[in-house]
């Protein structure tokens, strides 16, 4: 074959390669392991996205992207201009709790922790320092372990009864509110008890006088070790649009130090939509991703 057919046969192999990836010879094109096409360099929003949705739900054991649509109970000033939020860090105490506490303190705002169980005499100080701070604590579970808690009602119980009894013994409280790790419809407990293990630990717990909250803001601070300060704070504004009273998920660990800086710059944003700012209750505002039966 003469150099020049060569040529011609190389540039239509060359041109039949391009049309079965998609490139062309006016745009490169390079794609990453986890999958998200860019191109001449800048991601395309809607694919990155899509891969950051994906992985938030590998982690949902840690956070929600988005609140789900049409389970929230009903409320007496929901139909009200009245503007209320709920702001909830989960999983502390920890090395960032006393960040956390003065930026709250130094804003004027009350919160709800949702803790679990530490041994340290220096974590379990942040307990009472919560409570005597004027915030709310809520129960979590003591260990946090999704294959213990949900492998039946009972270890759930006696685990919820572990973190109460130190939280008396700690803080003089024992809480009557608490947060699945994970929320109530996460998929994990399903390995370990059952396709409805969810409902039925539910079902006792509300039954035996404890009331349990999910979340219809996520600032998605879980979606990575470490999620960029503006990611959650753009996540905050735009999951609280449009909702008068919001329960927003935020995370109290020790890898969350941009957590803590976006905490100051949330806050400041939610007064400035007309939001005040309260603790959860029993008789406050609650937000559920499942219903139980019975």
């Amino acid at each position: 074959m003469s150099l020049k057919k060569r040529s011609v046969f190389c540039y239509l192999v060359w041109l039949i390669l391009c049309a079965l990836t998609g490139c062309s010879p006016e745009k490169e094109e390079v794609r990453t392991s986890a999958g998200q096409k860019h191109i001449a360099g800048k991601a395309s929003y809607g694919e990155e996205e899509q891969v950051l949705s994906g992985f938030q739900m590998i982690a949902e054991h840690e956070a929600k992207p988005y609140a789900i649509v049409g389970k929230e109970k009903p409320s007496p000033e929901q139909g009200s201009r009245k503007k209320k939020a709920y702001l909830t860090f989960d999983d502390g105490p920890s090395r960032q709790t006393k960040h956390i506490l003065r930026i709250l303190r130094d804003k004027g705002v009350k919160a709800t922790f949702f803790v679990t169980g530490k041994s340290s005499p220096e974590l379990q100080a942040y307990y009472k320092l919560i409570v005597n701070e004027g915030h709310s604590l809520g129960n979590h579970t003591y260990s946090h372990n999704y294959g213990y808690i949900y492998s039946s009602v009972a270890a759930y119980h006696k685990d919820t009864d572990k973190l109460n009894d130190l939280l008396a013994r700690t803080a003089g409280v024992r809480p009557d509110i608490f947060r699945f790790p994970g929320g109530s419809d996460n998929h994990l407990s399903r390995k370990a008890g059952g396709r409805h293990i969810m409902a039925k630990i539910a079902r006792e717990m509300t039954n035996i006088g404890y009331q349990y909250f999910d979340w219809n803001v996520s600032s998605t601070d879980a979606a990575a070790v470490t999620l960029p300060k503006q990611d959650i704070l753009e996540s905050v504004q735009s999951n609280s649009r449009g909702k008068n009273q919001i329960i927003v998920l935020m995370h109290d660990d020790d890898h969350k130090t941009t957590t803590v800086e976006a905490l100051p710059d949330a806050i400041d944003w939610l007064k400035k939509q007309g939001y005040q700012f309260e603790t959860l209750s029993k008789s406050s505002f609650v937000f559920q991703f499942l219903h139980p039966p019975g």
